[in-house]
């Protein structure tokens, strides 16, 4: 998976724009490389960028533990994502959303840009 790292400097907003499959190394690469950016920019929301994704191949099982590499690398709980996907993603996606919820991450799932940014900004 490609990905690019867009700032919003005015509402303080890291945009991460996808392309490809989304695997396990490329979120761990991601992730890591995206809250770095994010800690050195003093930012707490994330829009996710899915939407040009060709599928994603991570097991239930890793996407249930996801939360907890949030955790190893100290992502606070008022941190926010939004995340866009396209609807082939939808249910997985949707599981992901449930369980960063049931970890306490605010994190929630939309399909157009528009929404998850109004959420983000709200």
């Amino acid at each position: 998976m490609k990905w690019e790292l867009i700032h919003n400097t005015i509402d303080k907003i890291l945009v991460v724009k996808t392309e490809g499959v989304l695997d396990l190394p490329s979120a761990d690469r991601m992730r890591a490389e995206g809250w770095k950016v994010l800690k050195e920019h003093k930012y707490l929301r994330c829009l996710l960028d899915h939407s040009k994704a060709d599928g994603i191949s991570l097991s239930t099982l890793e996407i249930y533990d996801l939360p907890k590499r949030y955790k190893e690398l100290n992502i606070p709980y008022n941190f926010r994502m939004a995340v866009v996907v396209p609807n082939t993603m939808q249910e997985d996606m949707a599981f992901f959303e449930t369980v960063c919820r049931n970890n306490g991450y605010s994190v929630s799932v939309f399909f157009d840009h528009e929404s998850a940014l109004s959420w983000l900004k709200s």
